[in-house]
């Protein structure tokens, strides 16, 4: 166990024990502070206390009275001191009495017996403020009194009820021996005992998260990026429940991090080595045939224009992912815009037997950098009219709405499967297409449209019969407000 959770332990056991200090020390203050010098028993008590007592006086005379308020004052387990005071106010056993006591028994006539011989003598009780010291040598006080002597007076058989108990045969001569759970040293260790059960509980309970989540914590350094908290941490309400489900979060963002880096350095890693390993045949070819020197030449700068092109590819999309581009955000025309790429796309389009139409019925001004906005939408256009059919048309439709512009490009291609719709965005995925590139262009376009504060959206069109009848890919930006 590690040191927080001794901390815990030590912090919720001191708090416990404090508070019970504090709640006995409140107990006795307010025990303290009220009127000493009143007896505490009243009503019921009062009768049965003054009855028992005259019926010992009956019995065995003040002696016996005087015994039995002895070992009532040597039991541990009594909490108040019982005086038998005479009329003068002076105690029978010849305990200290306060002064001001001997006024008192003129006020509190019915606290009073009377011996054989006629004279009055007071009962009254008074709680033990000392009973801190009293508690602290209430073992050896038990002792004691376990070993006193039995009372002088010789066979004394009280009259009226038999006691519940032979105190003949008691070896307190009068009063039994209280259980031990009674004892005040039996009861302290329970009470510890138990107060240290709860702070371990509790402090279990508090540092158990905290070490799984140390644990797991090390595991994700140590690069074991699947590293996932339990449910018995995160299935818990409280806020190590919710640091153990960020934790989880956070650990699959890593994990998918790291899965993309690699996945990226495999990908460039492949798409380097198709154009590399031709350059390295075009090599060996113009070395045997140096006569056909000019058209290998050819073939090489064809190549080299291909790796430049993968390679400014990557370096922008490191560069949009990273956060790294500089983006120039301002007021573009978008249909200036949309038909400055449109002229380009139109007559690819036209050398492939297809058609590009534009559908813009007003201009709109959005907040973009022109030259990312330009590439994204060029690429979407592209991708449109490679993919769509013969004979077909490529539609680019702009649409205002409240507080959005909508671009949307459809084609009546093929469509994707719907399982690859989502990993389109992901760089070097082609899916089941087999035509050029490198699988980076949706991936550039979707970075450069949230870099212009917009969004990509890719989904297939389908026909009244459910059929996939096409593709589109819809950009979503925020307008800006007419002042």
């Amino acid at each position: 166990m590690g040191q927080v959770f001794w901390k815990f332990l030590l912090a919720f056991w001191g708090a416990l024990i404090l508070a019970g200090t504090l709640v006995w020390a409140v107990n006795e203050v307010s025990r303290s502070t009220d009127d000493a010098a009143k007896p505490v028993w009243i009503g019921p008590q009062l009768r049965l206390v003054l009855g028992s007592a005259q019926l010992m006086m009956d019995s065995g005379g003040i002696q016996l009275l005087g015994d039995v308020l002895q070992r009532w004052e040597d039991d541990p387990m009594s909490r108040d001191k019982v005086l038998l005071l005479n009329q003068q106010g002076d105690d029978y056993l010849q305990r200290e009495v306060p002064e001001h006591w001997a006024e008192l028994l003129k006020e509190q006539p019915e606290y009073k017996v009377q011996d054989k011989t006629g004279q009055s003598w007071f009962l009254l009780a008074v709680p033990r403020h000392e009973f801190l010291l009293d508690w602290l040598r209430s073992g050896r006080g038990m002792a004691q009194a376990s070993l006193s002597t039995q009372p002088t007076q010789k066979s004394i058989e009280p009259r009226g009820l038999e006691p519940p108990f032979d105190y003949k045969k008691s070896p307190r001569g009068i009063m039994p021996m209280p259980p031990i759970w009674f004892h005040p040293a039996f009861l302290l260790a329970a009470i510890l005992g138990t107060s240290l059960l709860v702070s371990f509980w509790l402090a279990w309970y508090f540092a158990s998260p905290v070490r799984q989540l140390k644990q797991a914590l090390q595991s994700l350094a140590s690069d074991h990026w699947l590293t996932q908290l339990g449910p018995k941490v995160t299935g818990r309400r409280d806020e190590f429940g919710a640091v153990a489900r960020s934790f989880n979060q956070m650990a699959q963002s890593v994990e998918q991090a790291i899965s993309g880096q690699r996945r990226l350095l495999h990908d460039v890693s492949h798409e380097f080595r198709s154009p590399l390993a031709r350059l390295q045949i075009l090599v060996g070819l113009a070395r045997q045939t140096p006569s056909e020197s000019a058209m290998v030449l050819d073939k090489v700068e064809a190549e080299t224009q291909k790796l430049n092109a993968l390679v400014e590819e990557i370096l922008t999309y490191s560069r949009l992912e990273s956060g790294a581009a500089a983006v120039k955000l301002q007021q573009v025309d978008l249909l200036e815009l949309l038909e400055s790429v449109a002229e380009d796309g139109r007559l690819e389009a036209l050398s492939q037997h297809k058609q590009l139409l534009v559908k813009a019925d007003t201009k709109v001004q959005v907040q973009a950098d022109p030259d990312l906005l330009y590439r994204a939408l060029e690429n979407l256009i592209r991708n449109a009219i490679k993919f769509t059919a013969a004979d077909t048309q490529v539609t680019v439709e702009l649409q205002q709405q409240e507080q959005q512009v909508q671009i949307k490009i459809s084609d009546q291609g093929p469509g994707v499967a719907h399982a690859d719709v989502a990993k389109l965005f992901t760089p070097f995925f082609r899916g089941q297409s087999k035509k050029d590139g490198v699988g980076l262009g949706l991936s550039i376009a979707k970075r450069a449209v949230e870099s212009c504060g917009g969004e990509l959206q890719l989904h297939n069109l389908y026909a009244a019969s459910g059929i996939a009848c096409g593709f589109q890919a819809v950009i979503v930006l925020p307008l800006v407000l007419k002042t």
